[in-house]
């Protein structure tokens, strides 16, 4: 993962954030603060605890987020302009975990590369991919409302909503490479970072950076005001039931959905 400094930073691999983001990216965050850093009022903190939607405890006891803002921003994409260059993939790994490896890269272009997201299927010239119509898909994170999947369904609630934007970003000094974001979001956005099994193992999600969109010499990607894009896109992968929602939040959230 690469490491999140402050403004003023100019190391290679490190993402430069506002001063004050990156100690609270670090730090273990109740709801009320989370809601006190994005002004939502006192009436709003009573109106969540009424209705139910609070935070419960994990394993070791610590508050974790569970109603979350709405991202501020989003990355779109249009597989019109793709040329299939994967040079977002590239630029991804290399701006956010300081090496060129496309497979951890929070967009994801090469999977969808020869066949489209559907797969091989009967008529494949008439799928996507330039094994099909030579139309190239680009995955993004939809930056998904409240509920957020990959977000509740965290063991060990790595995954938190960051000001200014509202990104879900994954803590890296939380995660513990469980892999069970990757299984929860319908969309199968989150990546594995390292070894199986391996200690050092850190999912990776988008997290706003616009890097990508910077990169892009076709103008395939853009960074635009956050609207509710999930129920436009078919999801890529069932998720389990038994990780829809955490067990320490599944109560709460169901008295509100």
């Amino acid at each position: 993962m690469a490491v999140i400094k402050k403004a003023g930073s100019s190391t290679t691999g490190e993402i430069i954030v506002p001063a004050g983001v990156a100690e609270f990216i670090r730090k273990i965050v109740t709801r009320r603060e989370f809601l006190q850093y994005t002004g939502v009022a006192g009436v709003g903190v009573a109106t969540f605890s009424l209705i139910g939607c609070g935070s419960s405890s994990t394993a070791d006891s610590t508050p974790r987020q569970v109603f979350v803002a709405n991202s501020q921003g989003m990355i779109v994409a249009e597989p019109s302009r793709c040329v299939g260059c994967r040079r977002c993939e590239l630029t991804c790994s290399d701006t956010n975990d300081g090496k060129s490896q496309p497979s951890i890269a929070r967009i994801k272009v090469g999977r969808n590369y020869n066949v489209g997201p559907s797969g091989p299927t009967l008529g494949i010239a008439r799928q996507e991919g330039i094994w099909g119509n030579h139309r190239i898909v680009q995955d993004v994170c939809h930056q998904c409302p409240h509920p957020v999947p990959c977000q509740l369904s965290c063991p060990h609630g790595a995954i938190q909503v960051v000001p200014p934007v509202n990104a879900r970003v994954v803590v890296a000094a939380k995660c513990q490479g469980c892999g069970i974001c990757t299984k929860a979001c319908p969309w199968a956005m989150p990546s594995l970072d390292g070894p199986v099994d391996g200690a050092n193992t850190k999912a990776t999600k988008c997290l706003l950076c616009q890097a990508c969109v910077n990169a892009c010499p076709a103008g395939a990607l853009k960074y635009v005001a956050w609207q509710d894009l999930t129920k436009s896109f078919p999801p890529r992968q069932a998720v389990p039931a038994s990780i829809q929602l955490a067990a320490d939040v599944k109560d709460t959230c169901n008295k509100c959905h």
